[in-house]
């Protein structure tokens, strides 16, 4: 039966064979003067028809009716987008800090002004972005830029736009795009759209080429030779000086339009900090005001400056103080323009250094200066080393130096001579030894080694302690016991025997010296010796001021015989002894018998003084003869003048003559001077 037609019988009259005309419009389409369309019909409806003899039409599909069409699609909901399974924690912890680099450029010389232009573009493992910059080389006339596209993932197909999409919305959204650059997509010879621009991949390095192997088992092209248009060179001419500032200061303006700062050293300014290598001038004069104006030049090792000061002088009309800052200093032969400046090695003895019109003659200079040249000798010629050197020999500030180089040259030959002494105390082998040598037979490789031999001994010491005892002692020929096998004297009774005398060197015993104590009034006269107020003082004198310092009295106070006889002590009363030894504490009956006076030796010495006579014979016979006049006083004031010559009285000698005072006159004869 169709699906659309419902059996109507209209309340007409029933004409005959109604029945059959009812079933042929079933098969044909047509109902009651209307036609509708049949589709398909069911099972048993289409056996009976058939059965009746019906010839059945084939199967039609039903047209689209769009209103149901419409109410179909509303009652359906829209399929979710599925989410993705990539875990960006697991991505994060795994490719932080990993980044593909690649190298690219864009070939736009199509273009009006176009140039090739390189490229560096970054794909970040973590995220999936990508970003590129340009690579400046400063010498493209165009402004820099950070980056030409930033941190973003790249499309790569997007949905065609319709043409009723608004041009002025250039954003594109993710429903658009379809698929994304991805790290298979990036090979080295493949070119890339980034954002309407054709970009050439002609590198990448070494981590990413690592990456492609291990990771996605592809093999990187080896890189492109990307060959770039050469610019010809156009020499730059520098403009001669001003004259206004330092020329290195005004060549910066040259070279760009922000001029910037000449370069310092920094490091050699940090190093040299406050160093100065100083030296003595004087001026080359012409007028004779300028005789013996002297200056210190100060060269600074920190910037290379000079500056020159000079050394007051009294009465000299001249003001003294600073006479050139500090600055750098041109050298006569410079060119203005690219000057060149004076450095330490040009600074010698002798040397003239012209200062804007004025020469400067160096006539010394510090220590320091030789110490820098001696520690830094690349820096200055030989020839300015010895020069220095010299003048200080000169002045003799090299004393310490001198010796030490003394004490060096002699500690070598020293060890020269001991090191020859010790090649030649090595024993020449045996012809035995060098047999063995030649054989290279070794001792102890063939055979088990032997014993070692015991040490010679005698009946009653070892060899090398009777050695030994020999060394310490002072031991000579003639008290010394031959040892077993030696004789002392006579002739040997075998070949063993032999007729040695050990004796060793004397060893040198020290006494520590006691200082010698002199009484007073017998002290020897003092020299120059350093040891003369320690040698010659009292041997209490330590122990005195231990005591002054301790504020108890030095001496030994030997109380009175009151304080002894309040202390209850018994008092001993020494009597006095006669006699000049009694002063002495020394008893005249106790003296030995060499010290005792005969007798009669009083008598003798009355005798002996009775017989000098008052005067002598010479005082008597000078007393005889009248007395010499005395002279004026006025020859005692001025002396007359001694003869010409090289004893002659000077300005600066203080002389005077006087017959009761006979000075001796300064002399340089020495002969002469020994006798006055």
């Amino acid at each position: 039966m169709s699906r659309n037609i419902k059996s109507i019988i209209k309340p007409k009259e029933r004409a005959p064979n109604v029945y059959s005309t009812f079933v042929n419009s079933l098969a044909t389409g047509g109902l009651w003067h209307s036609t509708r369309l049949r589709s398909s019909y069911r099972d048993v409806t289409k056996e009976w028809l058939e059965s009746q003899g019906i010839e059945l039409s084939k199967e039609e599909d039903l047209p689209t009716d769009p209103y149901t069409e419409k109410e179909r699609w509303k009652n359906i909901q829209p399929p979710k987008r599925s989410k993705s399974h990539d875990d960006r924690l697991l991505r994060f912890l795994e490719y932080e800090g990993k980044v593909l680099s690649f190298n690219v450029v864009w070939d736009n010389r199509d273009a009006e002004h176009g140039e090739l232009t390189e490229y560096k573009m970054y794909y970040f493992l973590q995220d999936d972005n990508i970003s590129i910059k340009e690579l400046h080389d400063g010498r493209g006339g165009k402004d820099p830029f950070p980056l030409l596209l930033k941190k973003r993932k790249l499309p790569k197909k997007w949905k065609e736009r319709p043409v009723s999409f608004p041009s002025i919305a250039l954003e594109i959204t993710d429903e658009e795009v379809t698929e994304y650059y991805s790290p298979r997509d990036l090979i080295v010879g493949e070119t890339i759209f980034v954002l309407g621009r054709r970009f050439l991949i002609f590198d990448c390095d070494a981590f990413t080429r690592k990456y492609y192997k291990s990771m996605l088992n592809i093999e990187q092209p080896p890189p492109i030779e990307v060959r770039h248009d050469t610019k010809k060179e156009f020499p730059k001419s520098v403009p001669p000086h001003i004259g206004i500032g330092a020329p290195e200061d005004t060549l910066q303006s040259c070279f760009g339009l922000i001029p910037k700062p000449p370069h310092k050293d920094i490091i050699k300014y940090n190093l040299n900090a406050n160093k100065y290598l100083r030296y003595l001038c004087e001026l080359d004069w012409i007028h004779p005001e300028d005789n013996g104006r002297q200056f210190v030049m100060a060269y600074s090792l920190a910037d290379g400056t000079l500056k020159i000061g000079e050394i007051p002088r009294r009465n000299s009309g001249i003001r003294e103080g600073k006479f050139l800052k500090a600055m750098r200093l041109q050298t006569p032969e410079s060119d203005p323009n690219f000057p060149t400046y004076f450095t330490p090695d040009r600074f010698y003895i002798g040397a003239i250094v012209p200062v804007f019109k004025h020469r400067f003659k160096i006539v010394g200079c510090d220590l320091y200066v030789y110490r820098y040249m001696s520690a830094n000798p690349e820096k200055f010629p030989q020839e300015v080393i010895d020069n220095v050197r010299n003048y200080h020999m000169r002045e003799g500030n090299l004393k310490d130096e001198l010796a030490e180089a003394i004490r060096d040259e002699q500690a070598a030959e020293t060890r020269a001579q001991l090191a020859k002494i010790g090649q030649a105390a090595v024993a020449e082998p045996s012809a035995m030894e060098r047999c063995l040598t030649a054989l290279n037979v070794v001792e102890g490789s063939a055979t088990p080694p032997r014993p070692p031999t015991p040490p010679m001994t005698t009946d009653r010491l070892p060899y090398e302690e009777s050695l030994r005892i020999n060394r310490l002692s002072k031991p000579t020929c003639d008290n010394i016991v031959p040892l077993k096998g030696i004789l002392k004297s006579g002739a040997a009774k075998d070949d063993h025997q032999k007729v040695v005398c050990f004796s060793g060197p004397e060893v040198e015993s020290r006494e520590p010296a006691h200082p010698t104590t002199y009484p007073p009034g017998q002290q020897p006269h003092f020299d120059e010796d350093p040891d003369f107020c320690h040698k010659y003082k009292d041997a209490d004198a330590d122990d005195r001021a231990e005591r002054r310092a301790k504020d108890i009295c030095p001496y030994e106070l030997i109380p009175s015989k009151q304080v002894q006889n309040q202390a209850g002590d018994e008092v001993v009363v020494k009597t006095k002894l006669p006699g000049y030894l009694g002063t002495y504490d020394v008893d005249c009956k106790e003296a030995p018998e060499y010290m005792r006076l005969p007798s009669d030796a009083y008598e003798k010495i009355k005798h002996m003084r009775r017989d000098v006579p008052a005067i002598s014979p010479q005082a008597l016979r000078m007393s005889k003869f009248p007395p010499e006049e005395m002279p004026p006083i006025d020859t005692c004031v001025n002396p007359p003048p001694e003869p010409q010559g090289p004893c002659a009285v000077t300005k600066e000698d203080v002389s005077f003559s006087c017959p009761r005072v006979e000075p001796g006159l300064p002399c340089c004869d020495p002969d002469k001077r020994e006798q006055n």
